[in-house]
Parts: C-alpha cells; sequence; structure tokens
C-alpha cells in the first residue's frame, strides 16, 4: 500500500486530486493506498517522517513556495517522488533541482494525470524490486518485495506474511526473518510480531497501528522498538 501525501491550499483543486486518485483506483484494483492532505507547508514538513512514496506539491501555498517544502524534504528523505501541480511553468523546471519526478500543470485534467500517475507507478516497483524475499512453502515458491511486507506474524509453527492486502502462509522463524530484514527497517514489537517501521502509524502504551491494524506491543520489547522507530525517522528520544 503506498502513502500518499498532498500539499494543496486551494480545497477545489485538492478535492480534484482526491477524485483522481479515488477514480484512478476504481480503474486499477492493485492501487492501494493512504492519502493525507495538507494546506500549510511548515504543517507537512513538521508531520513528515520520511515513510511517504509520493507527493503531490502546488507550487504556492499560503506560507511558503512548494519548492522551499521539496527543498527540506530533500535534507531528510532521498527516495520520496515529488510531483509539483503549479501553472507556472518556470517553477516546475526549477523542481527539477530537487529531483522532482514530473509535474502537472493546472487546470487539472484526468487523462495525462491517469498517464502520469500510471508512469510514477512503474518507477516506484522497479525501485521496490531492488531486494526481495523467498517464501515457500510445500508446493509453491515465491518472491515478494521487502518493502511491500506490512507485517509478519508468527503463529505455533507458521509465519504469515501480511503483503498489501494478502496474507501468504510460510515455514520458517521470526527470528531469522528480523535478522535478514534487520537493515531494511524492520523491527519486532512482540515476541510474535515483525513490523516494517515504513507503515507504523500510531503508538499507543501497549499497541502499534501498523497499515491501519493494530498489533500488540509487549512490555519487554517496547523501550527498544520505539528507539528504532525514531531511529527510522531520524528523531531524538
Amino acid at each position: 500500500m503506498l502513502k500518499i501525501m498532498i500539499l494543496e491550499d486551494a480545497p477545489a483543486e485538492r478535492q480534484r486530486l482526491e477524485a483522481f486518485l479515488q477514480r484512478y483506483a476504481e480503474e486499477d484494483p492493485a492501487f492501494r493506498y493512504t492519502l493525507t492532505c495538507y494546506d500549510r507547508g511548515i504543517t507537512l514538513l513538521s508531520e513528515y517522517h520520511k515513510d511517504a512514496d509520493i507527493l503531490f506539491l502546488d507550487i504556492r501555498v499560503p506560507d511558503m513556495l512548494g519548492i522551499d517544502v521539496a527543498k527540506s524534504i530533500r535534507k531528510k528523505d532521498e527516495s520520496v517522488m515529488i510531483v509539483f501541480v503549479t501553472n507556472l511553468t518556470q517553477y516546475a523546471i526549477e523542481g527539477y533541482s530537487v529531483e522532482a519526478f514530473d509535474y502537472i500543470l493546472k487546470p487539472l485534467k484526468y487523462p495525462p494525470f491517469a498517464a502520469k500517475l500510471k508512469r510514477m507507478l512503474k518507477a516506484l516497483r522497479s525501485r521496490e524490486q531492488g531486494y526481495t524475499v523467498n517464501l515457500r512453502d510445500k508446493e509453491n515458491e515465491r518472491r515478494v518485495s521487502a518493502d511491500s511486507i506490512v507485517y509478519i506474524e508468527s503463529s505455533g509453527h507458521d509465519l504469515f506474511f501480511h503483503v498489501g492486502g494478502e496474507v501468504i502462509r510460510q515455514w520458517g522463524t521470526l527470528s531469522a526473518y528480523e535478522e535478514e530484514l534487520r537493515e531494511r527497517g524492520f523491527a519486532r514489537c512482540h515476541t510474535s510480531f515483525l513490523v516494517n517501521l515504513k507503515y507504523v502509524e500510531t503508538i499507543r502504551k501497549n499497541e502499534v497501528i501498523v497499515g491501519g491494524e493494530a498489533i500488540p506491543v509487549s512490555r519487554p520489547k517496547r523501550k527498544s522498538f520505539l528507539e528504532q522507530v525514531a531511529g527510522y525517522r531520524g528523531e531524538k528520544m
């Protein structure tokens, strides 16, 4: 599941982008995403945790230029895909200085938007294919992108890989995958759960929300888990 953010202060333009994303999802069931919208650059920057896949940035919002937001984002996140939404082509061209993936001109129209989004998704899939995990049971073998794994659950002698909306049953030990995925942004929050820190949304006293699901956080693992989340997000404890 992709994490998408929009910075746009004009309600009509923001709603149009939201509608275009929803329409694309209806046309392509494989396109699944969460969406967060902002109307001020400073708010987006204060809440950004290096966990977005795509940023749609309006060039001009009341408190700062979208290009300045992008420059600040790039200081902490080199991989997020930035797309400028603008009617000012000179700023769109400047966007390449922050390695913007593309720009979309206003007034927004669905066909060019869909074509650009399709190209973005192709680029993201290509990027995610860099590291894969081999999964094997008695009958089948397959490889999945580590980035697409939301969390892994251990139950008895079985492991359950939650990959998007799919659950893949697997043989093996959680400890082995914890070691394999340690450098890929995964952390143990419980004896029975290994989560992809990219999908962590909220941490509560005894649970963490990962990809929209509540997962327990055990007392012995809590301190270490919080430290790993903070390190992943570039925060100080």
